[in-house]
């Protein structure tokens, strides 16, 4: 490797490690957004949180991959501009394409790195990581005795104290034990006590002192007695093995296209194909019996209205609008499976090939506008990056509702970006006049003249 790519190189790792490491950060406190509700206030341990945003990071590296390409080319670029080196470059006879040729080189890295990403590892990653969401948010509150409030997270209780010490002293207890229906079986006030659970957090263990439990017999006849016995000290023995957080089998969600590496996938969108293909040949053959075509010198009603009666002839249109309104709904169905899967599989390939537009594009726009430092960059950077965000959103939802083929919906971004980056690698390295906008104007002009 000569002089030259280690310089471009090295001066290319710095812009694009603070780059891509400032956008994964950022994706990462809008991933905890979206799913604060989910996470937060439950009590989970530090290396589940760990666990859960190790997952998130696999597909969050591929969006910000290019983000980071992207703001590294341009910073890189811009810095040669601004301090004259790549004037000093083009001057002492070495072109443009020479000089961007190393980070072509780590664009394609990048390729096969987030191709990897995208076909294989996100795949088995988003297996754990939905499977531990879905955990999460239907896992119930940890134990946590807020003073003051009625705590509702066991089963069947409702649990009051007026005060929690830390070494769990509690005071001013008060617990209302519920009946299968709902009703008030037993109550419980105690002025002190204390809780210790157990280790496997399977039994919650209250000692009470100095208080009075309230019952009531609702299996008898008539209507129920309460009655009333004191103690110095009591102990209840409650079931916790319900709260915190259950892992489920993943086996539950390893069909969903996004738990699918890219064999599978392929397999399931030609499977989802032939299903398709098999419904629409079932529904031309079940309409066609059930509307047949008449033939010349038939009554124009077909045989099935020609009825003895208007009560059989309600009976029959309603049975072929019914039928008919069942295909439709399942027609609908079963094609926007095969989108959501086709889609998927385009994006396999629309990512990676993101990587190499977006370097080409933040270098070919520093070599053009020649600003470095932070400022000109972020602003130019955080601009496409939103352009490319909105496109790709929409893209999806489009592809998803069947407006637009799975395949454009995948490279929508890339369809309105990829141009711009054609045109700039094309102005960078040959320059050539028929790229100016002058050069049409003076044709326009010679056109009117003529």
């Amino acid at each position: 490797m000569k002089r030259l790519d280690k310089y471009v190189l090295l001066s290319f790792l710095g812009p694009f490690a603070a780059s891509f490491s400032t956008t994964l950060v950022v994706l990462v406190i809008q991933f905890l957004s979206r799913y604060q509700e989910d996470i937060l206030g439950k009590g989970f341990p530090t290396l589940v949180l760990i666990e859960l945003f190790g997952y998130a990071s696999a597909s969050l590296v591929l969006l910000a991959l290019p983000m980071g390409l992207l703001m590294a080319g341009l910073m890189t670029m811009g810095n040669f501009g601004e301090r004259l080196e790549l004037t000093a470059f083009l001057s002492a006879g070495v072109p443009f394409v020479r000089v961007l040729s190393p980070l072509l080189l780590a664009g394609g890295g990048a390729l096969f790195f987030s191709g990897w990403l995208s076909w294989y590892l996100i795949p088995q990653a988003n297996l754990k990581l939905y499977t531990l969401l879905y955990d999460m948010e239907h896992a119930k509150p940890a134990l946590a005795l807020k003073p003051g409030f009625f705590n509702r997270w066991i089963d069947g209780y409702a649990i009051r104290v007026g005060r929690v010490d830390k070494e769990r002293e509690l005071s001013d207890v008060l617990i209302y034990e519920y009946a299968p229906d709902g009703s008030v079986q037993r109550t419980i006030a105690a002025g002190s006590g204390q809780f210790i659970m157990d280790e496997e957090w399977q039994l919650l263990r209250f000692t009470l002192y100095k208080g009075c439990q309230y019952e009531t017999n609702l299996r008898s006849q008539r209507p129920p007695a309460w009655s009333r016995s004191c103690f110095d000290t009591l102990e209840l023995r409650l079931d916790i093995s319900g709260l915190g957080l259950h892992r489920s089998d993943e086996k539950l969600f390893a069909g969903h296209q996004y738990m699918l590496e890219i064999g599978q996938l392929r397999k399931a969108v030609d499977s989802l194909d032939k299903l398709c293909h098999s419904l629409s040949d079932e529904i031309h053959h079940s309409l066609k019996n059930t509307f047949p075509v008449p033939k010349p010198g038939d009554s124009l009603l077909p045989p099935q209205l020609r009825a003895s009666s208007y009560a059989e002839t309600d009976n029959l249109l309603r049975r072929d609008r019914n039928l008919a309104e069942y295909y439709t709904q399942r027609f609908r169905q079963v094609h926007e499976s095969y989108w959501r899967y086709e889609l998927e599989w385009w994006y396999k390939f629309a990512y990676p090939t993101a990587t190499v537009v977006f370097l080409v594009l933040g270098a070919t726009l520093g070599g053009v506008i020649r600003k470095g430092g932070l400022g000109m960059p972020l602003v130019v950077s955080t601009a496409l990056f939103i352009l490319f965000y909105i496109l790709n959103a929409q893209g999806k939802k489009l592809a998803r509702e069947g407006v637009l083929d799975p395949w454009v919906g995948a490279f929508l971004p890339l369809i309105v970006i990829g141009p711009v980056a054609l045109y700039l690698l094309l102005l960078v390295t040959t320059e050539a006049e028929w790229l100016y906008l002058d050069f049409w104007r003076k044709k326009y002009r010679r056109w009117r003249a003529s």
